[in-house]
């Protein structure tokens, strides 16, 4: 059984992220039904055992300060698995780091979000007590660059980290990086709007986090498209924070701003389906693409209140981050990116995205 941790900070605090969150509990130790670090057997193997020639990892030079050296092989890996808060993109990541779990001996887990997508403080907080309390790695999705000192301090200590869903290029610490190559996925996004937008139509882009390097690519691969094809990019006047309320708020001021605009792309799928709900209540005709690949926004494409969007594949960051956590912990080689997959979602193929994948 796994336990989902929510530490939750007043400050900043917003209102569609404490309702996808109502009734987390708000203490930060493992929940009780957790099992103890002892549970797995010292004679049990691990499914990932080295070959019988390996010398064991317990036995490092004399000279190896005792604190780095990796786990037996049958010794649990605990892992703590950190996202940024509780919406379907991110609980799809828990699942499946807890089917990967539930399918691999040898590791345990626990869960921890936060109540919005930008509490730096929440999730310093997380860092923080994963090192207190002795965990061998972390596997993270970063709300920005601000919780960069936190996880600094964490490698420093011993922690294996690795990144999930964006990366942090100025945290040099890292292990890994298990995540949608965001420069190809805005990329793809660009080259479909090029597709179906002409000469003399005016887009709106809404960014997510300004300085999250993911989503600013997002935006970026958009505007590099269109360059030079006569449609005029317009950048939202706030962030959306990938939040539907903010998402709301920048599509009414687009939409205000320009009347006649002819499309909206937005680096989140929840502000894309909010600006969707907006154009629509106002009776506008408006294309909207979102990125991510939510099956709420397949749903929206198929009810045809959204284009298209860019699927991610949230299933495939937490599994394969957890796989390298675990790896580099029991000293076993670990690529530094592993890129999970982008596609391009429409009418014609949404059908296979109303559940994540």
């Amino acid at each position: 059984m796994r336990s989902r941790i929510l530490l939750v900070c007043a400050a900043g605090l917003l209102a569609f992220a404490a309702t996808a969150c109502g009734g987390d509990d708000d203490d930060a130790a493992p929940a009780a039904t957790d099992p103890p670090a002892t549970s797995t057997p010292a004679t049990e193997p691990a499914a990932t055992d080295p070959p019988a020639t390996e010398p064991a990892a317990t036995d490092p030079p004399a000279t190896e300060p005792a604190a780095t050296e990796p786990p037996a092989s049958d010794d649990p890996v605990n892992v703590a698995f950190v996202t940024k808060f509780q919406v379907e993109f991110f609980t799809a990541m828990e699942d499946a780091a807890q089917a990967y779990v539930d399918a691999n001996e040898g590791i345990e887990i626990e869960f921890f979000s936060c109540a919005s997508p930008a509490d730096v403080d929440c999730q310093a907080a997380q860092i923080e007590d994963a090192v207190v309390k002795g965990f061998d790695a972390m596997v993270i999705t970063p709300m920005g660059t601000d919780v960069i000192p936190a996880l600094d301090a964490a490698a420093d200590s011993g922690l294996v980290i690795v990144l999930a869903d964006n990366d942090l290029e100025d945290f040099t610490k890292k292990t890994a990086v298990a995540a949608t190559d965001n420069v190809v996925g805005g990329q793809l996004a660009g080259e479909y709007l090029k597709s179906v937008l002409v000469e003399g139509d005016t887009i709106g882009l809404m960014e997510g986090v300004r300085g999250v390097p993911a989503l600013d690519a997002r935006i970026q691969g958009v505007i590099d498209a269109l360059e030079g094809t006569g449609v005029e990019v317009i950048i939202g006047g706030a962030e959306t924070k990938c939040d539907s309320a903010q998402g709301a708020t920048v599509a009414e001021d687009l939409l205000t701003r320009e009347p006649n605009l002819t499309a909206i792309y937005s680096a989140c799928d929840d502000p894309a389906i909010a600006a969707a709900k907006v154009a629509k209540d106002q009776g506008k005709q408006v294309m909207v693409v979102g990125y991510d690949g939510l099956p709420t926004a397949a749903q929206a494409i198929i009810d045809g209140d959204m284009t298209a969007t860019i699927a991610q594949f949230p299933g495939q960051m937490a599994a394969l981050g957890v796989e390298a956590a675990v790896n580099a912990v029991r000293g076993n080689p670990v690529e530094p990116f592993i890129d999970t997959g982008t596609e391009l979602v429409t009418v014609d193929n949404a059908e296979q995205f109303l559940t994540f994948q």
